[in-house]
């Protein structure tokens, strides 16, 4: 009797380690962001930006130029522009932005799995790996909001990223103590979850957000706008990986940068 409750209580303990694990793992993902030199330039200037890299906005890691699958620059009628890697770490548009006007900046992550064993990590699926711990699949995608000029406009297109968020309001047009409703889109589809917000001097612990809420069915939710500054949301989602034998779940982040006045 002993001997089995023993073994009852190891499996309790080994399935509330491995749980802890996942969720701590979960919790400090790392993500994607741009971070650009200028959210209002002048017509006729050239946008410089970097893709942020860790769990820490505004100041963490940079995300290198070859972890990319694509970034550009989308105007108001949804038109490319191409930008640029300028180094390993910085990019710009290639041409000035010679017309005043709302831009979206667009950028994604290559897929890929990344296998967190006993070890240590492998950017891998777990076939063929020993004690592994989980295995996950990700996306990763981030947009920002430039306005060029005096003139703003609507920022609301889809851009078609497995995970996007959608800024319903021009937020050059807001202010402190105003509301920038957003809607998400997971899979082209409305998301319903969560969604974290901060801005620039807010904090620089891990995964320190200043405001939470919630999309409704629509994939609608509404960000109050607490400071002035720069501002990052970002929603998140994990869910089974189709093959189970290759990985353990799929997951999806995006963030959307953007500045009030």
């Amino acid at each position: 009797m002993k001997k089995k409750y023993k073994t009852r209580m190891l499996q309790v303990i080994s399935v509330s380690i491995f749980a802890l694990v996942c969720l701590c793992t979960q919790a400090y993902a790392h993500y994607p962001w741009i971070n650009v030199a200028d959210y209002t330039p002048e017509v006729g200037r050239s946008l410089k930006l970097t893709i942020g890299w860790g769990h820490s906005f505004p100041l963490d890691g940079f995300l290198k130029k070859d972890a990319l699958e694509s970034i550009y620059l989308l105007d108001s009628k949804g038109k490319k522009r191409t930008i640029q890697a300028s180094s390993d770490l910085e990019f710009q548009s290639e041409e000035s932005i010679s017309k005043p006007g709302a831009y979206i900046v667009a950028a994604k992550r290559k897929a890929g799995f990344y296998t967190k064993t006993t070890e240590g990590g492998k950017r891998r699926s777990k076939k063929g790996l020993k004690n592994v711990i989980k295995c996950s699949h990700s996306h990763m995608c981030t947009k920002a909001v430039v306005n060029v000029g005096e003139k703003g406009g609507e920022v609301d297109t889809r851009i078609g990223h497995p995970i996007e968020i959608i800024p319903l309001a021009n937020p050059a047009d807001l202010r402190v103590g105003d509301y920038l409703p957003v809607q998400v889109l997971l899979k082209g589809k409305p998301f319903k979850g969560e969604i974290y917000a901060t801005y620039v001097g807010f904090s620089t612990e891990k995964n320190t957000f200043a405001y939470a809420t919630s999309t409704n069915k629509k994939g609608k939710g509404k960000i109050k706008i607490l400071h002035s500054g720069v501002w990052m949301i970002k929603a998140d989602h994990e869910e089974p990986y189709p093959d189970q034998s290759e990985c353990d779940v799929e997951s999806f982040v995006t963030t959307l940068t953007f500045e009030v006045k």
